[in-house]
């Protein structure tokens, strides 16, 4: 399996941490962050890309399917601390060839003073690292 989820949150950890310090960044979901504004980063998929397949023994691509949820307390600006991370880190993903497939608001009825966003991002990597777009 073509496995670049580590090396992909550490980049996009980075890029967070850089603008906003005192950030929570995980790589999976936490229902109550240790701060905000909160940014959870998961693999979302990852499957054998197709056109990719041949005789070599091992694995020659994979698609991939990254999902990024922002959270932020209203009060403090939520909605546009949230899109001004999602422009920082989807400025950084198609830089690697991924394509953005949704951004969009998260229904956060449960707990309205927490604004919250979704994205996701496909892309190939092929078993030398090479980023394609999808």
């Amino acid at each position: 399996m073509i496995d670049i989820e580590t090396d992909l949150f550490d980049e996009l950890a980075r890029l967070v941490l850089a603008d906003w310090p005192d950030a929570f960044v995980s790589a999976e979901y936490v229902p109550v962050p240790g701060g905000f504004p909160a940014v959870f980063v998961t693999e979302a998929s990852n499957v054998e890309h197709g056109p990719m397949v041949s005789t070599y023994e091992g694995e020659e691509g994979a698609a991939l399917t990254y999902e990024v949820q922002v959270a932020h307390p209203t009060a403090e600006g939520g909605r546009a601390t949230c899109k001004a991370i999602l422009a920082l880190l989807s400025e950084h993903m198609r830089a690697l060839n991924f394509a953005r497939t949704t951004c969009m608001p998260l229904d956060n009825s449960e707990d309205p003073g927490v604004y919250r966003m979704v994205a996701r991002y496909t892309g190939v990597v092929d078993r030398f690292g090479t980023h394609y777009r999808r």
